[in-house]
């Protein structure tokens, strides 16, 4: 009896789906991916980044430098026995300030980036809601395991993002 309702079901289901995808008359893909690498606005986007926080990065690598440094000076043995142990204790506490200082700039830099391409992803999405409306798509997929390059619209969606930059 339960396998007659699982049957049943299972069938129904599958006629459902048939009939669902036989009403999808233009389908459509796209690759965030792409978009977030090749628009314009996402290359802006990753240009002021890097330059908002390149004084960080230099600071980081000034302080990675400082610390390699005064290890090379400690291994090599040219630090008297006297000095030695405050030169560790130095060195430690450079270690533990920059591993604080890069993880402040990885979280601070990640939540920076994730706010401008939650802007972009909000535009791209508003462009591309446009072109299904304009070009006649039933249904667009973002970011698919494996889809026919004659789905592929990522180029279209990339040339009109383009196209509001200017």
């Amino acid at each position: 009896m339960l396998k007659k309702i699982v049957l049943t079901f299972a069938a129904t289901l599958l006629a459902c789906s048939v009939s669902w995808a036989e009403s999808i008359q233009k389908l459509g893909f796209i690759d965030t991916g792409r978009v977030y690498q090749q628009s314009v606005q996402a290359q802006s986007i990753q240009k002021d980044l890097d330059k908002e926080f390149a004084p960080m990065q230099r600071k980081l690598q000034a302080m990675q430098a400082e610390g390699l440094k005064l290890k090379e000076a400690i291994e090599s043995g040219k630090v008297p026995a006297a000095e030695r142990e405050a030169k560790v204790k130095q060195m430690l506490q450079m270690d533990e300030q920059y591993k604080e200082a890069a993880v402040k700039l990885a979280e601070d830099y990640n939540l920076r980036r994730n706010e401008e391409f939650a802007s972009l992803q909000q535009n791209a999405n508003k462009v591309i809601i446009e072109m299904a409306r304009k070009e006649g798509y039933d249904l667009i997929i973002q970011d698919a395991i494996f889809v026919n390059s004659k789905f592929d619209i990522t180029d279209a969606v990339i040339k009109a993002l383009n196209a509001q930059k200017q």
